[in-house]
């Protein structure tokens, strides 16, 4: 087997350039494997690519300052801050009541936004995050909170939500400036402001990039029209240009000067779902629901990355203010560090074992439907380990939302009921929506009453 190596500088990168600039071009995989004689490396090589673990759930939301500090938002409702340089942990902020999709830095590096399932939007004091991890909260939106960005100059941030709407704050006393729906029918997914942050640029479900007129609170028309969603996008105004990514897998270049595509990227019908720009705006990479990751010049637009980084979906992408560093979160616990340095590769499918919650090993029908059901948000073992929801341990015989140093929901605080056999069956006959109405614990019911029985079985063995 042999292995090419290239690195940034390297001269097939500029045949990728020439490529990549014909207008219309679509690449997958097997085009830039064929074009460069790239083979696919043996599963026995060692990348360099770390696991930085911390989290107990997937990883939502990826961010990283000016200073060297990197947060990571997750599922588990917590955003843990981490020191990029030594990759070690210096702060955990549990603040949300639900899943964490995403956070953002002030310009300045003063403040941190992070915005959640729970529909709330949340600042902190970054030069007191490691002191006192509590939060301001901003307000709220009507449904989970896709996005969040800050204007150039620090003085407006914006969020979006899926229930329809933008909210602007003023940031200098982090009020609401106003809410608008900026044009859009249905969830916005995406904000960006304008360079001069008299405008804001939004994305949604509709298929629409639209922007609106921040202090005249009028919508200045559509941008883009794709009509499949538009989840992620970045506008250059200095270029005339807009790279966005779609539900129906396209990632595409438009030049508005030439009123046309320059470039087209993607998997079809595999929905790209995030994107991050370097602190320096030369590079920006974008992540799709099959682990694909393409990194692309924003100096020219040439190609500089397409390969595989993750199994399942990329919900998060961050680089480092270098871009020597490419970090990504999904539907692992962990975030994966890529080197992208020492792993020039362009195109490659690296190896990996199954998650916990989608296991490959021979196991019982009750610790199968315990791994793909429950071990999202639980653990068996006496520490919780950050996920989502409690730890089972010592779970039959307890009363409902009296575990100590667990954030419970009202609905659970105020519940009556024990956990046993006949509790725990009914809950995941009935779903916990009728169980115990206004739980944060996601709707899920099983129709077999054999895996029902046999999750009890597994668990009262496994919890005592």
């Amino acid at each position: 087997m042999i292995l090419v190596k290239t690195v940034l500088n390297n001269p097939l990168n500029n045949q990728k350039k020439n490529f990549l600039k014909s207008e219309g071009s679509f690449l997958n995989f097997l085009q830039l494997y064929f074009l460069f004689g790239f083979l696919i490396v043996c599963p026995f090589i060692s990348f360099s690519q770390e696991k930085i673990i911390g989290h107990g759930g997937p990883v939502k939301g990826l961010t990283v300052s000016k200073t060297g500090l990197l947060v990571s938002t997750s599922f588990d409702y917590s955003s843990i801050v981490w020191s990029v340089d030594k990759m070690n942990e210096l702060a955990s902020l549990t603040d949300h009541l639900a899943a964490v999709n995403v956070a953002k830095f002030s310009p300045d590096d003063k403040k941190l936004i992070t915005g959640g399932d729970d529909m709330r939007v949340l600042v902190y004091d970054v030069e007191k995050l490691s002191i006192n991890s509590s939060a301001r909260e901003l307000g709220s939106h009507l449904g989970k909170v896709s996005d969040v960005e800050f204007s150039k100059n620090g003085d407006l941030m914006a969020s979006s939500g899926w229930g329809g709407n933008v909210i602007i704050w003023d940031m200098h006393n982090e009020k609401e400036y106003l809410s608008t729906n900026a044009g859009h029918r249905g969830p916005i997914n995406a904000v960006q402001f304008s360079n001069d942050g008299k405008y804001l640029y939004t994305s949604g479900y509709d298929g629409t990039i639209r922007k609106f007129d921040i202090f005249n609170n009028n919508s200045k028309g559509i941008v883009v029209s794709h009509g499949w969603g538009i989840n992620v996008f970045f506008i250059d105004e200095e270029k005339n240009s807009v790279i966005y990514g779609t539900t129906d897998g396209s990632v595409i270049l438009y030049d508005f000067n030439e009123n046309k595509e320059k470039l087209k990227i993607g998997d079809e019908r595999t929905p790209v779902l995030t994107m991050c720009i370097d602190n320096g705006e030369t590079t920006i990479a974008l992540g799709n629901a099959k682990g694909r990751v393409i990194m692309i010049s924003l100096e020219d637009y040439s190609l500089v990355r397409d390969f595989r980084a993750a199994h399942g979906p990329v919900w998060a992408l961050a680089l480092k203010n270098d871009t020597t560093m490419l970090y990504v979160g999904g539907l692992d616990d962990f975030i994966n560090q890529w080197d992208l340095v020492t792993y020039p590769q362009p195109v490659i499918v690296p190896p990996g074992p199954a998650r916990r919650f989608n296991p490959s090993l021979a196991m019982t029908n009750g610790e199968k439907q315990f791994a793909r059901k429950c071990s999202v948000c639980h653990t068996l073992e006496p520490d919780g380990k950050r996920r989502a929801g409690p730890t089972l341990y010592k779970v039959f015989g307890r009363m409902a939302g009296t575990l100590e140093g667990y954030k419970f929901s009202q609905a659970l605080i105020d519940s009556t009921i024990v956990w046993n056999e006949q509790t725990i069956h009914q809950l995941f006959t009935e779903g916990p929506d009728v169980v115990l109405p206004g739980t944060k614990m996601p709707i899920q019911r099983m129709k077999s009453s054999k895996d029902r029985v046999d999750l009890i079985k597994f668990l009262k063995k496994a919890t005592e």
